[in-house]
Protein backbone atom coordinates (compact mmCIF):
# COMPACT_ATOMS: atom_id res chain seq x y z
CA UNK A 1 0.00 0.00 0.00
CA UNK A 2 1.34 3.38 -0.59
CA UNK A 3 0.82 6.32 2.11
CA UNK A 4 0.82 9.94 1.73
CA UNK A 5 3.91 11.80 2.69
CA UNK A 6 3.57 15.12 2.09
CA UNK A 7 1.65 17.70 2.80
CA UNK A 8 0.56 18.68 -0.93
CA UNK A 9 -0.41 15.48 -1.66
CA UNK A 10 -2.76 15.42 0.90
CA UNK A 11 -3.89 18.65 -0.20
CA UNK A 12 -4.11 18.07 -3.59
CA UNK A 13 -6.79 14.91 -2.53
CA UNK A 14 -9.37 17.08 -0.87
CA UNK A 15 -9.15 20.31 -2.92
CA UNK A 16 -10.03 18.06 -6.13
CA UNK A 17 -12.78 15.94 -4.13
CA UNK A 18 -13.97 19.72 -2.62
CA UNK A 19 -14.15 20.48 -6.37
CA UNK A 20 -15.37 17.85 -7.79
CA UNK A 21 -18.23 17.43 -4.94
CA UNK A 22 -19.43 21.09 -5.34
CA UNK A 23 -20.24 20.28 -9.17
CA UNK A 24 -21.90 16.36 -8.78
CA UNK A 25 -25.35 16.11 -9.51
CA UNK A 26 -28.19 15.22 -7.68
CA UNK A 27 -28.86 11.81 -8.17
CA UNK A 28 -32.94 11.85 -7.68
CA UNK A 29 -32.84 14.92 -10.41
CA UNK A 30 -30.94 13.11 -13.03
CA UNK A 31 -32.96 9.76 -12.62
CA UNK A 32 -35.99 12.16 -12.85
CA UNK A 33 -34.97 13.47 -15.96
CA UNK A 34 -34.38 9.39 -17.43
CA UNK A 35 -37.91 9.00 -16.31
CA UNK A 36 -39.37 11.79 -18.23
CA UNK A 37 -37.10 11.70 -21.37
CA UNK A 38 -39.13 11.43 -24.74
CA UNK A 39 -38.28 9.63 -27.84
CA UNK A 40 -37.66 12.89 -29.28
CA UNK A 41 -35.80 14.77 -26.52
CA UNK A 42 -32.66 16.89 -28.59
CA UNK A 43 -29.29 16.09 -28.78
CA UNK A 44 -27.82 17.93 -26.71
CA UNK A 45 -30.44 17.31 -23.85
CA UNK A 46 -29.14 13.97 -23.98
CA UNK A 47 -25.88 14.79 -23.80
CA UNK A 48 -25.50 16.71 -20.82
CA UNK A 49 -27.79 13.80 -19.23
CA UNK A 50 -25.57 11.34 -20.51
CA UNK A 51 -22.62 13.75 -18.62
CA UNK A 52 -24.24 13.60 -15.44
CA UNK A 53 -24.94 10.04 -14.97
CA UNK A 54 -21.02 9.41 -16.18
CA UNK A 55 -19.66 11.86 -13.64
CA UNK A 56 -21.50 10.16 -10.67
CA UNK A 57 -20.62 6.77 -11.96
CA UNK A 58 -24.55 5.37 -12.67
CA UNK A 59 -25.18 2.70 -15.05
CA UNK A 60 -24.59 3.38 -18.49
CA UNK A 61 -25.66 6.71 -20.07
CA UNK A 62 -29.08 5.91 -21.62
CA UNK A 63 -28.31 9.17 -24.09
CA UNK A 64 -25.15 7.85 -25.50
CA UNK A 65 -26.65 7.31 -28.62
CA UNK A 66 -26.48 11.29 -29.22
CA UNK A 67 -23.05 10.71 -30.63
CA UNK A 68 -21.81 8.95 -32.52
CA UNK A 69 -22.19 6.45 -36.37
CA UNK A 70 -19.96 3.70 -35.42
CA UNK A 71 -20.99 0.35 -34.86
CA UNK A 72 -19.85 -2.44 -32.71
CA UNK A 73 -17.35 -4.97 -34.53
CA UNK A 74 -14.21 -5.60 -33.30
CA UNK A 75 -13.66 -7.36 -29.60
CA UNK A 76 -13.63 -5.71 -26.74
CA UNK A 77 -11.24 -6.46 -23.58
CA UNK A 78 -12.03 -9.39 -21.95
CA UNK A 79 -11.68 -8.91 -18.60
CA UNK A 80 -13.62 -5.74 -17.66
CA UNK A 81 -10.53 -4.19 -14.85
CA UNK A 82 -8.38 -3.28 -17.86
CA UNK A 83 -8.46 0.12 -18.89
CA UNK A 84 -8.47 0.06 -22.44
CA UNK A 85 -7.16 3.89 -23.36
CA UNK A 86 -5.13 6.90 -21.59
CA UNK A 87 -4.15 10.43 -22.24
CA UNK A 88 -1.03 10.72 -23.95
CA UNK A 89 -1.01 13.78 -23.52
CA UNK A 90 -2.39 15.87 -20.14
CA UNK A 91 -1.41 19.52 -18.85
CA UNK A 92 1.36 20.12 -16.65
CA UNK A 93 0.49 18.93 -13.23
CA UNK A 94 -2.22 16.36 -13.45
CA UNK A 95 -2.44 13.77 -11.61
CA UNK A 96 -4.29 10.68 -11.30
CA UNK A 97 -6.11 10.20 -8.10
CA UNK A 98 -8.89 8.08 -9.17
CA UNK A 99 -9.90 4.45 -10.87
CA UNK A 100 -13.11 3.12 -11.45
CA UNK A 101 -14.39 -0.05 -13.14
CA UNK A 102 -17.77 -1.92 -13.82
CA UNK A 103 -18.61 -5.13 -15.02
CA UNK A 104 -19.71 -5.05 -19.32
CA UNK A 105 -21.43 -3.02 -20.31
CA UNK A 106 -20.59 -0.64 -17.58
CA UNK A 107 -17.81 2.15 -18.17
CA UNK A 108 -14.73 2.88 -16.84
CA UNK A 109 -13.36 5.95 -15.30
CA UNK A 110 -10.12 7.52 -14.61
CA UNK A 111 -9.54 10.97 -12.87
CA UNK A 112 -6.81 13.33 -12.92
CA UNK A 113 -6.40 16.78 -11.46
CA UNK A 114 -3.99 19.66 -10.47
CA UNK A 115 -5.35 20.62 -7.54
CA UNK A 116 -7.74 24.07 -7.45
CA UNK A 117 -6.84 24.50 -11.38
CA UNK A 118 -8.77 21.77 -12.92
CA UNK A 119 -9.70 17.93 -12.95
CA UNK A 120 -10.39 16.14 -15.96
CA UNK A 121 -11.77 12.64 -15.94
CA UNK A 122 -11.65 10.19 -18.97
CA UNK A 123 -14.69 7.58 -18.93
CA UNK A 124 -14.73 4.41 -21.12
CA UNK A 125 -17.52 2.96 -22.18
CA UNK A 126 -18.17 -0.29 -24.38
CA UNK A 127 -20.41 0.02 -27.32
CA UNK A 128 -23.22 -2.05 -27.56
CA UNK A 129 -25.27 -2.45 -30.65
CA UNK A 130 -28.04 -3.41 -28.50
CA UNK A 131 -29.02 0.41 -27.90
CA UNK A 132 -29.86 0.79 -31.59
CA UNK A 133 -28.50 3.18 -34.13
CA UNK A 134 -25.98 5.99 -33.12
CA UNK A 135 -26.75 9.38 -34.44
CA UNK A 136 -24.34 12.60 -34.94
CA UNK A 137 -24.24 15.84 -33.16
CA UNK A 138 -25.29 18.97 -34.96
CA UNK A 139 -22.61 21.02 -36.47
CA UNK A 140 -21.60 23.39 -33.88
CA UNK A 141 -21.40 20.82 -31.58
CA UNK A 142 -19.09 18.70 -33.33
CA UNK A 143 -15.72 17.44 -33.29
CA UNK A 144 -13.37 15.85 -35.15
CA UNK A 145 -10.88 13.39 -33.75
CA UNK A 146 -8.54 11.63 -36.36
CA UNK A 147 -11.07 11.16 -38.39
CA UNK A 148 -14.11 10.26 -36.40
CA UNK A 149 -17.40 12.63 -35.59
CA UNK A 150 -17.75 13.54 -32.00
CA UNK A 151 -19.56 16.00 -29.73
CA UNK A 152 -18.99 18.64 -27.21
CA UNK A 153 -21.18 19.78 -24.72
CA UNK A 154 -21.17 22.31 -21.79
CA UNK A 155 -21.79 21.11 -18.27
CA UNK A 156 -21.98 22.67 -14.46
CA UNK A 157 -21.06 26.00 -15.83
CA UNK A 158 -17.34 26.11 -16.20
CA UNK A 159 -17.27 22.06 -16.97
CA UNK A 160 -16.79 20.81 -21.01
CA UNK A 161 -17.49 17.17 -22.10
CA UNK A 162 -15.99 16.08 -25.38
CA UNK A 163 -17.48 12.43 -26.11
CA UNK A 164 -15.84 10.27 -29.38
CA UNK A 165 -15.74 6.80 -30.45
CA UNK A 166 -12.15 6.32 -31.55
CA UNK A 167 -12.61 2.73 -32.93
CA UNK A 168 -15.83 0.53 -32.98
CA UNK A 169 -15.29 -1.14 -29.61
CA UNK A 170 -15.31 1.96 -27.17
CA UNK A 171 -17.26 5.32 -26.70
CA UNK A 172 -14.71 7.66 -24.42
CA UNK A 173 -15.99 10.80 -23.01
CA UNK A 174 -13.58 13.41 -21.84
CA UNK A 175 -14.86 15.76 -18.84
CA UNK A 176 -12.59 18.65 -17.85
CA UNK A 177 -13.72 20.56 -15.01
CA UNK A 178 -12.03 24.61 -13.66
CA UNK A 179 -9.55 23.78 -16.79
CA UNK A 180 -8.50 26.89 -18.88
CA UNK A 181 -9.45 27.21 -22.87
CA UNK A 182 -11.50 23.61 -22.14
CA UNK A 183 -12.60 22.73 -25.91
CA UNK A 184 -8.73 23.64 -26.95
CA UNK A 185 -6.85 21.66 -24.32
CA UNK A 186 -10.04 18.98 -24.62
CA UNK A 187 -9.46 18.34 -28.65
CA UNK A 188 -5.74 17.78 -27.61
CA UNK A 189 -5.71 15.47 -24.84
CA UNK A 190 -8.25 13.76 -27.65
CA UNK A 191 -5.90 14.11 -30.61
CA UNK A 192 -3.35 12.34 -28.23
CA UNK A 193 -5.37 9.61 -26.61
CA UNK A 194 -3.44 6.06 -27.29
CA UNK A 195 -4.86 2.82 -26.22
CA UNK A 196 -3.44 1.58 -23.01
CA UNK A 197 -4.36 -2.85 -22.17
CA UNK A 198 -1.91 -2.43 -19.80
CA UNK A 199 -3.46 -0.45 -16.94
CA UNK A 200 -6.30 -1.96 -14.22
CA UNK A 201 -8.21 -1.71 -11.81
CA UNK A 202 -6.29 -3.97 -9.04
CA UNK A 203 -7.37 -3.21 -5.25
CA UNK A 204 -6.41 -5.04 -2.31
CA UNK A 205 -9.92 -7.04 -1.95
CA UNK A 206 -11.29 -9.75 -3.61
CA UNK A 207 -14.79 -11.31 -2.93
CA UNK A 208 -14.65 -15.03 -1.94
CA UNK A 209 -17.88 -16.42 -1.57
CA UNK A 210 -21.47 -14.72 -2.29
CA UNK A 211 -24.85 -15.61 -1.83
CA UNK A 212 -26.55 -17.06 -5.75
CA UNK A 213 -28.02 -14.04 -6.33
CA UNK A 214 -25.02 -11.90 -6.03
CA UNK A 215 -22.35 -10.90 -8.26
CA UNK A 216 -19.23 -8.42 -8.97
CA UNK A 217 -20.07 -5.50 -10.80
CA UNK A 218 -17.43 -2.91 -9.91
CA UNK A 219 -14.02 -2.19 -8.30
CA UNK A 220 -13.59 1.57 -6.97
CA UNK A 221 -9.76 2.91 -6.14
CA UNK A 222 -8.99 6.24 -4.47
CA UNK A 223 -6.42 7.52 -1.97
CA UNK A 224 -7.18 8.81 1.42
CA UNK A 225 -4.99 10.73 3.94
CA UNK A 226 -4.53 7.32 5.69
CA UNK A 227 -3.53 5.42 2.07
CA UNK A 228 -5.20 3.60 -0.73
CA UNK A 229 -8.79 2.69 -0.46
CA UNK A 230 -10.13 -0.35 -2.41
CA UNK A 231 -14.30 -0.55 -2.40
CA UNK A 232 -15.83 -4.03 -4.08
CA UNK A 233 -19.47 -4.06 -5.32
CA UNK A 234 -22.08 -6.91 -5.77
CA UNK A 235 -25.22 -6.73 -7.56
CA UNK A 236 -27.95 -8.48 -8.50
CA UNK A 237 -26.55 -11.53 -10.73
CA UNK A 238 -27.27 -11.29 -14.26
CA UNK A 239 -27.93 -7.26 -14.09
CA UNK A 240 -24.45 -5.96 -14.11
CA UNK A 241 -25.27 -2.62 -14.39
CA UNK A 242 -28.27 -2.14 -11.24
CA UNK A 243 -27.57 -0.76 -8.25
CA UNK A 244 -25.06 -2.26 -6.44
CA UNK A 245 -26.63 -4.06 -3.32
CA UNK A 246 -23.41 -4.88 -1.45
CA UNK A 247 -20.21 -2.95 -0.93
CA UNK A 248 -17.27 -4.04 0.70
CA UNK A 249 -14.73 -1.38 1.60
CA UNK A 250 -10.38 -1.66 3.31
CA UNK A 251 -9.52 1.98 3.80
CA UNK A 252 -7.56 3.65 7.15
CA UNK A 253 -11.02 5.39 8.52
CA UNK A 254 -13.29 3.69 11.05
CA UNK A 255 -16.64 3.55 9.25
CA UNK A 256 -19.61 6.53 10.54
CA UNK A 257 -21.24 5.05 13.46
CA UNK A 258 -23.61 8.04 12.84
CA UNK A 259 -26.60 8.12 15.49
CA UNK A 260 -26.28 4.20 16.14
CA UNK A 261 -24.61 2.55 19.33
CA UNK A 262 -21.86 -0.53 17.48
CA UNK A 263 -23.07 -3.72 18.43
CA UNK A 264 -19.84 -5.94 19.66
CA UNK A 265 -19.45 -9.15 16.85
CA UNK A 266 -16.50 -11.15 15.74
CA UNK A 267 -15.75 -10.81 12.75
CA UNK A 268 -12.61 -12.90 10.92
CA UNK A 269 -11.89 -13.93 14.40
CA UNK A 270 -11.33 -10.81 15.32
CA UNK A 271 -12.95 -7.99 17.49
CA UNK A 272 -15.40 -6.06 15.43
CA UNK A 273 -18.83 -4.79 15.12
CA UNK A 274 -22.62 -4.45 13.55
CA UNK A 275 -23.82 -1.18 12.97
CA UNK A 276 -27.98 -1.67 12.15
CA UNK A 277 -29.06 1.58 9.34
CA UNK A 278 -28.73 4.93 10.51
CA UNK A 279 -28.26 8.38 9.66
CA UNK A 280 -24.26 9.32 9.51
CA UNK A 281 -22.74 12.60 8.23
CA UNK A 282 -23.52 11.56 4.33
CA UNK A 283 -26.78 10.81 4.85
CA UNK A 284 -28.65 7.30 5.26
CA UNK A 285 -26.25 4.03 6.15
CA UNK A 286 -27.23 0.53 5.24
CA UNK A 287 -25.85 -2.35 8.30
CA UNK A 288 -22.73 -3.11 8.34
CA UNK A 289 -20.05 -5.31 9.69
CA UNK A 290 -16.68 -3.64 10.47
CA UNK A 291 -13.49 -5.29 11.77
CA UNK A 292 -9.83 -3.38 12.09
CA UNK A 293 -7.26 -6.06 9.95
CA UNK A 294 -3.83 -5.79 9.65
CA UNK A 295 -1.79 -2.86 9.20
CA UNK A 296 -4.72 -1.34 11.55
CA UNK A 297 -7.39 -0.47 8.37
CA UNK A 298 -10.98 -1.10 8.54
CA UNK A 299 -12.58 -4.06 6.31
CA UNK A 300 -16.31 -2.67 6.35
CA UNK A 301 -18.99 -4.85 4.18
CA UNK A 302 -22.49 -3.13 4.26
CA UNK A 303 -25.28 -3.09 2.11
CA UNK A 304 -29.02 -4.57 1.75
CA UNK A 305 -28.70 -7.80 3.46
CA UNK A 306 -28.96 -9.15 7.22
CA UNK A 307 -26.30 -9.49 9.77
CA UNK A 308 -25.77 -12.71 8.71
CA UNK A 309 -25.11 -12.56 5.24
CA UNK A 310 -22.81 -10.08 5.32
CA UNK A 311 -20.59 -11.49 8.12
CA UNK A 312 -20.32 -14.37 5.93
CA UNK A 313 -19.36 -12.01 3.32
CA UNK A 314 -16.90 -10.50 5.48
CA UNK A 315 -15.10 -13.58 6.56
CA UNK A 316 -14.85 -14.96 3.25
CA UNK A 317 -13.00 -11.53 1.75
CA UNK A 318 -9.70 -12.18 0.36
CA UNK A 319 -6.91 -9.53 1.19
CA UNK A 320 -4.59 -9.34 -1.66
CA UNK A 321 -1.78 -7.09 -2.54
CA UNK A 322 -2.83 -3.83 -4.42
CA UNK A 323 -1.33 -1.65 -6.96
CA UNK A 324 -1.63 2.05 -6.28
CA UNK A 325 1.52 2.93 -8.22
CA UNK A 326 -0.03 4.52 -10.08
CA UNK A 327 -1.50 7.46 -7.93
CA UNK A 328 -0.22 10.94 -8.02
CA UNK A 329 1.49 10.33 -11.48
CA UNK A 330 1.13 11.88 -14.63
CA UNK A 331 -0.22 9.28 -17.57
CA UNK A 332 2.78 7.40 -18.36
Amino acid sequence: MTRLSDEHTEDLIRESLEHLATRAPDGAEIREVLAQRPSNRPTMALALVAAAVAIIALAVPLGLRAYTTVTPASPRNADWTVLPYKPGWLPDGFKELTRSAKAYPGPQTRTWSSGATGQVQLTTTPLDDRRGPWTIAPAPNQIIVHGRVGMVAEVYGDGTMLTWSPDDTYLLSLTLIGVKNPRDVGQRIADEMVRDDRARVSGELRFGRLPADLELCGVNLFMTVGGGATELEATRAGQPTAAAVVRASLRAERPDSGDAAPVPLKVRGLDGFFLPKRTGRLGHEDETVAVQVEGGRWLTVSGKRDQATLLDIANDIQLIPGDFGWFGKAPE
